[in-house]
């Protein structure tokens, strides 16, 4: 949550004409620039004297804003929530836009210190439109930069370096409009993107623009955004293996960080870098002693969140967060009926598709069974025995004699006419036996006249046999699949199942299926 306090210079920033407001703004920026940074009680006590003071409803809860930027850097979460809520309360009640904006910033920027992220973006997007709203386009330009700025910060927290600098580029487009602060609001800008390049390992880019941010700040006293440069610019030359240099804007930045005690963010990146440089330096004492520094602040910073969401969330946000988890899921569960359903149309498409698919493979399979003479009892797949042509002895692709091969085919039909393609024992050498013949003979007048191999070959004849069966008679729908294989030779119903479904395309028991309704509607048509 670094560096909200640049917005409390912006806020103080717009002069007026009285003499008492002027004096008024005088003493506040002096508060908290300066009388913060020595005496933290003192300024509290100033400002709450402002507040008492204060006759009109704006400087009321400017005065409240006061507190709440000092509470802010000493990390006192619920105070500055507290009297920055206090402030919106009264300014709501007037049509100061200017200020409702300027509250609602600080708002934005708080709670994302604070990890509530959606009641960040809730005051973020109402400075927006309260921005658009603001007549005066030199307050306008800067309330819309600050507030681009602070989504800036919001991606850095996200380590979403890259969609951080887009937010930039365009709050400075925004800040390029504004004259007397134009430089302040620059210097932070550059320092957010020396810092971005840093962690995207774009040492020299990161470099250029810490070095042009330290450019746009030296005329004006130090303050923690000056801070936060030489941290930037130590961690750099860290980086750059430049010892001198880092040792150089590490006591800077040291420097600042003691004076503004009470911003213990900037301390804790002091800390850091303080850190990778005794690492590099291999200053072992040193090392321990920062390393106990560092953890008994972050302990500190730890505390001062977790008592701040322990105390306060509930009480200031219950309803709403109640509201946004109950929208919330109510989303989810929107989007998940419509995917499911989605999902449900979606493969209810594809069954349609496949059903019909499967249909017309069943016709095909009917077809088929059809096309074979009723003296048959099995589908023969064989062909007509072709004479085969005479070719010359010595022609060297011979591989038997034309009245050889023509027995195969003769033998090979009237074996397709039996049923002892069905018998399990049944291979190449035992039928190459049965015909008189070699299985080189027998398998070459396989592949070449049935054009497959002489497994595949029985494969289709024993499937074109249960077919038939199926088809024709009723007994053998009611058959287990176990019982089906064994009638047909095979050693399991897997491999009948694998089988049966290579050679149609469908599995048994959903062609069975689709031929008992096939049978059940022809005798309705006919009844």
């Amino acid at each position: 949550m670094k560096k909200l306090f640049f917005i409390l210079s912006f806020l103080s920033c717009l002069l007026v004409n009285a003499q008492d407001l002027a004096a008024y703004n005088k003493l506040y920026n002096k508060t908290y620039l300066e009388t913060a940074s020595k005496d933290f009680k003192k300024a509290l006590y100033i400002a709450d004297s402002l507040y008492k003071a204060s006759e009109t409803p704006t400087l009321q809860a400017k005065s409240l804003m006061l507190s709440a930027n000092l509470y802010r850097d000493a990390k006192d979460f619920k105070r500055a929530l507290l009297y920055a809520e206090k402030a919106e309360t009264i300014i709501e009640k007037t049509d100061d836009l200017n200020w409702q904006a300027r509250i609602s910033l600080f708002l934005a920027g708080q709670y994302r210190g604070v990890e509530l992220y959606s009641q960040s973006k809730k005051y973020a997007q109402k400075t927006l439109e309260t921005g658009k709203m603001i007549k005066d386009t030199l307050i306008a330009h800067k309330i819309q930069g600050l507030i681009l700025q602070e989504m800036a910060y919001y991606e850095m927290d996200q380590k979403k370096y890259r969609k951080s600098n887009q937010y930039i580029q365009q709050s400075q487009l925004h800040f390029n409009n504004v004259i007397k602060e134009k430089d302040f609001f620059t210097a932070d800008n550059e320092q957010m993107l020396g810092s971005n390049y840093y962690h995207l390992k774009n040492i020299e880019a990161s470099l250029f623009h810490y070095k042009k941010a330290l450019n746009l700040v030296k005329d004006v006293p130090e303050n923690e955004i000056t801070g936060y440069i030489y941290s930037g610019l130590a961690n750099v030359y860290l980086e750059k293996k430049d010892l001198l240099k880092a040792k150089e804007y590490l006591d800077l930045a040291k420097k600042v960080s003691s004076e503004k005690a009470e911003n213990l963010e900037l301390k804790k990146e002091v800390y850091n870098v303080e850190k990778q440089y005794y690492l590099q330096t291999e200053n072992i004492e040193k090392l321990k002693v920062i390393d106990q520094r560092k953890d008994t602040l972050e302990k500190k910073i730890a505390s001062k969140t977790l008592q701040f969401i322990n105390e306060s969330y509930t009480n200031l946000d219950k309803k709403i967060v109640k509201a946004e988890n109950k929208s919330i899921q109510k989303n989810y569960l929107i989007v998940f009926v419509l995917v499911l359903l989605i999902i449900i149309l979606i493969l209810y498409i594809r069954s349609k598709i496949q059903q019909k698919e499967n249909i017309e493979k069943f016709g095909k399979i009917l077809e088929k069974a059809n096309e074979k003479p009723k003296t048959e009892n099995s589908i023969s797949l064989s062909e007509d025995i072709v004479p085969v042509p005479q070719i010359e002895n010595n022609a060297p692709s011979v591989m038997m004699a034309s009245e050889t091969e023509q027995k195969l085919l003769a033998k090979l039909k009237k074996f397709e006419k039996s049923n002892l393609y069905n018998n399990k024992n049944i291979s190449l050498p035992y039928l190459a036996g049965h015909f008189e013949t070699n299985t080189k003979y027998l398998s070459y007048v396989i592949n070449t006249h049935k054009k497959k191999d002489f497994n595949n070959y029985i494969n289709e004849l024993r499937i074109n046999y249960i077919v038939e069966k199926l088809k024709n008679d009723s007994q053998y729908r009611n058959y287990k699949m176990a019982s089906l294989a064994d009638e047909v030779g095979f050693s399991s119903h897997s491999k009948f199942t694998k089988v049966f479904k290579k050679e149609t395309s469908l599995s048994p028991s959903l062609f069975i299926k689709y031929l008992q309704e096939e049978i059940v509607e022809t005798k309705r048509i006919k009844v």
